[in-house]
């Protein structure tokens, strides 16, 4: 960058006064010769004496000689033939307005917290939770005051609240109704079509030892295995406190049962009808072949349900108990909570102390089967939908039906009525609910001596 300055130029033209360019820079290298220099110091002069004549704007206009560097002129600016130097600015934080998105859009998985993640809320105070507010007439502005409740006004609270629902269980044998045989061998040595269902990959899987972290690899085609699936009761100890799941059976007598069939990781709540219906899955597995050879059986338990049933009909004939007596009905509770809970705390310590299903197929073809089990659906039937659907709808129908025909009957006999027409004219079909009660169980494969291998 070259730079003049003080320098002074002095010229005659019509009886000008002298005028001195004080500073000139050019945009140039700075080699400049002695005539460059002055080309410059005659250009400053030029540019000084177009602007003084009047007090008007004008277009400034500057021929470039040869030893000049070039410009570009314009009718209004000057432009030098480089652009100048922009100074660097360093961004201490992204902006925010890049970051920014439309209205509308929806949030991405960054932007959702679920309520698991989050930090569970703590609080000390509980002085709010025992009072009742009303409006004081006498306050301004419906202001309110708040008064703890009397021992009186805390009984009618909790009697106010909904009492949560406990589960009637069966503990009757499921020997009549899983339909016999319980034992079916496999029709044929086909091998398995490893193209007909991918490999369960829904659950982490959870390695039982002596096994680790892989699938134990085998070359022998006919080496086999089983998944275990619990119809009722706990698997043995090691297996239910590694997370296998457990099972109860409602009970089909109680109104409504059916409708509480749930799967979560720890517990699977059967149905009369789940049951038929899953033994029923299993043997169209087996016939279809696809899978290789299954051999399915249900394996009944041999002592805890008899056990329970007997104590609870000894119990029941007899009027003030004794020592053995006593002692007969804690067997009776404990066995009774058993089944109910759903900790690992009732585990059995056998396999014989439970009801369950056992699927035997190829060692190849394990993780292919697990899939298949957790496709598992089915709908409730006709005539358990109507048993599910009765306690709700009975008296509804009962009103709707005494409205229309002024006639007082019972809804009992308004249902049988209901029941006795098949056709069903003048009511819309009700979807039958889907049910899919091995979604998100965790079941256990065994090897050839039923020990335990994994868990998914």
């Amino acid at each position: 960058m070259e730079e003049i300055t003080h320098a002074q130029l002095s010229y005659d033209a019509q009886h000008q006064p002298q005028y001195i360019v004080h500073h000139i820079q050019y945009g140039t290298p700075s080699n400049f010769t002695q005539t460059v220099n002055k080309a410059l110091l005659q250009e400053g002069a030029n540019l000084v004496k177009q602007v003084r004549t009047e007090e008007i704007w004008h277009n400034v206009e500057i021929k470039a000689g040869y030893h000049t560097p070039a410009l570009i002129i314009s009718s209004r600016i000057v432009t030098l033939s480089q652009p100048p130097p922009q100074a660097t600015i360093y961004e201490a934080a992204p902006a925010v307005t890049k970051t920014l998105r439309d209205w509308l859009e929806p949030p991405t998985d960054e932007e959702i917290y679920a309520l698991d993640d989050l930090e569970e809320f703590e609080s000390t105070d509980l002085s709010g939770l025992l009072c009742i507010t009303y409006d004081n007439g006498s306050q301004s502005q419906g202001r309110k005051r708040s008064l703890p409740l009397d021992p009186e006004h805390l009984e009618d609270f909790d009697r106010d609240k909904p009492s949560k629902k406990i589960l009637r269980l069966d503990s009757d044998s499921l020997l009549c109704v899983i339909p016999q045989p319980h034992i079916q061998l496999s029709k044929s040595f086909i091998p398995p079509r490893f193209d007909a269902i991918q490999a369960y990959d829904r659950a982490q899987t959870i390695f039982l030892p002596p096994y680790t972290s892989t699938l134990p690899s085998t070359n022998d085609d006919f080496s086999r295995r089983a998944w275990i699936i619990p119809a009722r009761g706990y698997l043995p100890s090691p297996w239910s406190e590694s997370g296998a799941s457990s099972a109860v059976v409602l009970d089909p007598q109680e109104p409504g049962s059916s409708l509480e069939m749930t799967t979560t990781g720890s517990t699977i709540k059967w149905s009369h009808f789940a049951l038929k219906e899953f033994w029923k899955y299993l043997n169209t597995l087996r016939d279809l072949n696809k899978l290789g050879s299954l051999g399915i059986s249900f394996q009944p338990a041999q002592s805890a349900s008899l056990r329970l049933r007997r104590e609870k009909e000894n119990l029941s004939s007899l009027g003030s108990p004794d020592a053995h007596q006593l002692q007969g009905l804690h067997v009776a509770e404990s066995l009774s909570q058993s089944l109910q809970s759903s900790t690992p705390s009732g585990a059995s310590s056998s396999l014989r102390d439970c009801d369950y299903f056992k699927v035997y197929h190829d060692a190849k073809i394990s993780m292919h089967l697990r899939r298949a089990l957790d496709l598992f659906t089915f709908r409730l039937g006709s005539n358990e939908e109507q048993s599910v659907h009765l306690e709700q709808s009975e008296k509804a129908e009962f009103f709707e039906q005494a409205r229309e025909s002024g006639v007082t009957s019972s809804p009992s006999s308004v249902y049988s009525k209901a029941t006795e027409n098949s056709e069903g004219e003048g009511r819309p079909k009700r979807k039958k609910p889907k049910y899919c009660l091995l979604r998100g169980a965790r079941l256990v494969l065994v090897d050839e001596r039923s020990r335990g291998v994994l868990i998914a």
